[in-house]
């Protein structure tokens, strides 16, 4: 048998093909049995695309399978405009002998039952009896040949109207995502990009116009769906799984979890390796905070972060909460503290009052501080209906009041201020003086909080981890997720300590104290040592009584008297600059600089700020050898949707910033549509007249009251 006559036998009747087409590279001497050549016949035959587009089917077409006559009528209804789907079979004796594929509008709705208590889709049905459709058959002509499917049937007419060409690709049917762009969508998804992004980078890379993927933006979400619906029955035993290998892998990963009465987690709390060794360097000061709509089952994310030597933000432990009582906080204190081996001397929250409990029954050694940011966030909804065109002096003066150094003073200053606006018996006032200890900085000033007064280091981290995650993320992958943010934080360090190294410190001066605090201090707090010691020289001794000394600003009009106590080896300060930040204020530098010490003692060169190469290794607590947490994983099941605080937003009552809507306006000629550097006024501004050159007067709003208060003396 020739090449040619072998091509008519094995060819479906109405296929045309040329001795060139590729699917005659074959060796027909070593071709398989018959099933094994069926499967690799149709899968060359759907590669090859052996069709031409310009022929429709036809009664008598032969297909050596199912499948290829579904994909040559998928074709011809797509260069027609519709689109199919399979129908009915005939079985006999378990073999199927007949298929039947119609058209998508073929048949009627079927009734639906309207239940006014749920919420449905009222989305209309396609289906309109259209009668287009094709049937086949399975046959075998002779001994010889195979049996092949044969066209039997063949309605062409629709009783609907057809699509364009460029209609058609928008029907479901014909909006396929492939293997290959499933793959690439996960990984623009690994990378953080949303879905649009991800549409715009594929048209980019497969060079097409806008718009025409084979698939949409609610294809893409619908695959999420499906990938997140796959993996979330082991939710949590493919977290826990991955908190094991990593205590596996090292001793020093630390995590503990509970579960409740149907073995559902509870809460899980996790520190990986790196963040224990942070810890135990810098864990002095901790802030701790929540954030929420991180996970696919609404459990509030807590961290607790912290500062290192240059400045920047570490991560010492995360945890995921059924819920965020009193019960919860005090386990997750409770756990913190005994896998981190050592309590933290400060901690910085909000002023939730469960958080607060459970703090002050677990660390009654540590420190409690709210973040002064969550407390005059509030001011607008509190006081501005109430004081109105007094608000922003009531703002102003509470600034004052914040900035005060004693204890003595805020509470003589404060009746006063109070009574000046008629506050006493406001609510918020009287709350506000009741929890004065843990937010006045005349109150705190004596503990090391390294300089810090809000929660912002860790929004900075939520805000890292909520781009590649959202309200439907896995467990898992959310942990995942974590740890990326801790490979982020550790690079960046290395970054500061290569820079540190490369650039090294500038001097000012020649003074012995700065070339000594150059040598020992990174460059982050040494710029923190140059701005007090810069200052230090506008000061003088105005009394000195022994080791006692008062220090003042050259212009008497600027400041008042500080007290700083100095006997050769100890230096004290009434400003407490030291004790809240670590690094000696301007005034104990004066006193330093009038009373020719030239060498600060060791104790006021903080290890926590000093260069890493000066840092001696801190012993590591002894840990055991054995798993911290020996409970069995395997029947762990996933947490239950968390109910989070707070009144539903569609049932709570908005008030202050939340009722206004802000209209942005230009700058200078004070109208809406533009800003000042598009203003088409701009020409006649060296025109002002002398009014709108004064300065306005000085309000809590330029001092920057909020969201921030600065604490120099």
């Amino acid at each position: 048998m020739n090449l040619s006559t072998a091509a008519d036998e094995w060819s479906p009747a109405g296929a045309t093909w040329t001795m060139d087409d590729p699917l005659f590279d074959i060796d027909l001497n070593q071709l398989p049995n018959d099933g094994e050549r069926v499967i690799e016949f149709e899968q060359n035959a759907l590669e090859l695309n052996e069709y031409p587009k310009e022929i429709d089917p036809f009664i008598g077409q032969c297909f050596l399978s199912e499948e290829e006559a579904f994909v040559c009528y998928k074709k011809y209804a797509h260069r027609t405009g519709f689109s199919i789907r399979k129908y009915r079979t005939d079985k006999r004796k378990g073999e199927v002998k007949r298929r039947d594929f119609c058209c998508q509008c073929e048949g009627k709705a079927p009734l639906k039952l309207f239940d006014p208590s749920k919420e449905q889709r009222n989305r209309k049905s396609v289906r309109c009896g259209c009668k287009a459709r094709m049937r086949i058959t399975l046959r075998k002509s002779f001994d010889i040949f195979p049996q092949e499917w044969q066209i039997t049937e063949f309605v062409k007419e629709h009783s609907h109207e057809l699509l364009t060409s460029l209609e058609v690709r928008f029907l479901p049917a014909n909006r396929i995502i492939s293997k290959k762009d499933e793959d690439r969508i996960l990984l623009l998804k690994e990378g953080g990009l949303q879905v649009s992004q991800i549409m715009r980078v594929m048209e980019l890379e497969k060079n097409i116009p806008r718009g025409y993927l084979p698939f949409f933006e609610k294809d893409v979400r619908n695959f999420f769906t499906r990938i997140a619906k796959k993996h979330g029955a082991n939710d949590a035993e493919d977290l826990l799984r991955h908190c094991r290998i990593g205590k596996e892998e090292n001793i020093k990963f630390q995590y503990a979890f509970t579960v409740d009465e149907q073995r559902r987690l509870e809460h899980i709390f996790w520190s990986p390796a790196h963040c224990f060794d942070w810890y135990h360097k810098y864990g002095d000061v901790v802030v701790f905070d929540t954030t929420y709509k991180v996970n696919a089952y609404q459990m509030p994310f807590g961290i607790f972060v912290g500062i290192n030597n240059h400045g920047k933000t570490i991560l010492f432990g995360c945890a995921l909460l059924r819920n965020e009582k009193t019960t919860s906080f005090q386990w997750l204190m409770k756990t913190f503290v005994s896998l981190m081996k050592k309590h933290p001397k400060t901690i910085l929250t909000d002023q939730d009052p469960w958080m607060s409990e459970a703090i002050a029954k677990e660390l009654p050694a540590t420190k409690h501080s709210f973040c002064i940011w969550h407390i005059t966030s509030k001011f607008s909804g509190w006081f501005t209906a109430l004081l109105q065109g007094e608000y922003q002096d009531w703002c102003a003066d509470f600034y004052n009041l914040y900035h005060l150094d004693s204890p003595e003073v805020f509470e003589r200053q404060w009746p006063q201020v109070v009574a000046k606006y008629h506050l006493d018996s406001n609510k918020h006032v009287v709350g506000l003086y009741e929890i004065k200890h843990f937010w006045v900085p005349a109150y705190l000033r004596s503990y090391f909080f390294g300089g810090m007064t809000t929660t912002g280091r860790s929004e900075s981290i939520n805000a890292y981890v909520k781009r590649f995650i959202s309200s439907h993320t896995n467990l898992e992958k959310f942990v995942r997720q974590v740890d990326l943010a801790i490979e982020n934080i550790q690079q960046r360090q290395l970054h500061n300590t290569m820079l540190q190294k490369y650039r090294g410190s500038t001097l000012r001066t020649m003074s012995p104290l700065e070339e000594q605090a150059c040598g020992v201090l990174t460059p982050f707090c040494f710029e923190k040592f140059q701005e007090e010691f810069g200052r230090a020289t506008l000061y003088s001794l105005v009394h000195e009584h022994g080791c006692e000394f008062g220090v003042k600003h050259h212009d008497s009009t600027k400041s008042k008297t500080h007290i700083v106590f100095w006997d050769g080896e100890t230096a004290t300060c009434s400003c407490k600059h030291f004790e809240f930040w670590g690094i000696l204020c301007r005034h104990i530098l004066s006193v330093f600089l009038h009373k020719d010490c030239y060498k600060i003692p060791s104790i006021y060169l903080p290890l926590r700020w000093c260069r890493e190469t000066l840092q001696s290794e801190e012993e590591t607590p002894r840990l055991d050898i054995e798993i911290l947490v020996d409970k069995p994983i395997g029947d762990v099941q996933c947490p239950p949707i968390s109910i989070t605080k707070g009144r539903p937003k569609t049932k709570r009552l908005k008030g202050g910033k939340e009722t206004k809507k802000v209209t942005k306006s230009c700058g200078w000629c004070k109208k809406v549509g533009h800003n000042i550097t598009t203003c088409p006024e701009k020409e006649n501004i060296e025109y002002a007249n002398e009014s709108q050159k004064k300065k306005k007067k000085i309000s809590s709003s330029d001092i920057g009251l909020n969201p921030v208060f600065c604490l120099k003396c």
